[in-house]
């Protein structure tokens, strides 16, 4: 794994290994300032050979009868907005078990209190793939998923924005869109 003593070693890797970060804090791109934080904070790491972005993700499972709850978009700092359509997710900290990491992305990511919620061990399972990255275009990203199901009370039963608790702290996303849809 790679490790880097600022930014501008980063940077400088990034040019080596060949990823063209011309389009990187463009549109719905994220910086190389926001992938040094991500691998800063230990929320990823970096390989070499081929260079390729490594993160652990919690995915949480959230159903309302034939539906599951979605983050339709995020909106970030610049305005823009960035299309998801993924359930509940957060990247785990070092350290962290996916159970830690679930409870930690319902309290930020939905603003649930852990007495409005019961995770549901029996239902984990994990997946690994691998893919472009859309938040770092050019960078292949390898996604190891553990997901796990939860029981939320209180949740609207319409799409709803919610602020991010996180922004401003190495998080471009401002705001969230949650909706509700069928699952296939």
């Amino acid at each position: 794994m790679k490790k880097f003593e600022n930014v501008m070693e980063l940077a400088a890797w990034l040019t080596a290994v060949n990823i063209n970060t011309s389009l990187w804090g463009e549109g719905n791109a994220k910086s190389i300032d926001n992938l040094w934080d991500e691998w800063r904070d230990g929320e990823v790491t970096l390989q070499d050979n081929p260079p390729l972005r490594l993160v652990n993700v919690a995915q949480i499972l959230v159903r309302k009868g034939k539906q599951i709850l979605v983050e339709a978009e995020q909106e970030l700092e610049n305005g823009q907005r960035r299309f998801r359509n993924q359930p509940p997710s957060e990247k785990m900290k070092p350290g962290e078990s996916y159970v830690e990491t679930a409870v930690r992305c319902l309290q930020e990511e939905l603003g649930i209190q852990s007495e409005n919620f019961r995770l549901l061990t029996e239902t984990y399972e994990h997946s690994i793939r691998e893919s472009d990255s859309l938040s770092y275009p050019g960078l292949t990203t390898q996604y190891t998923f553990h997901i796990i199901e939860a029981q939320i009370n209180g949740l609207p039963e319409t799409e709803f924005w919610l602020d991010n608790r996180a922004y401003g702290a190495g998080d471009p996303v401002r705001r969230h869109l949650w909706k509700w849809q069928y699952a296939g």
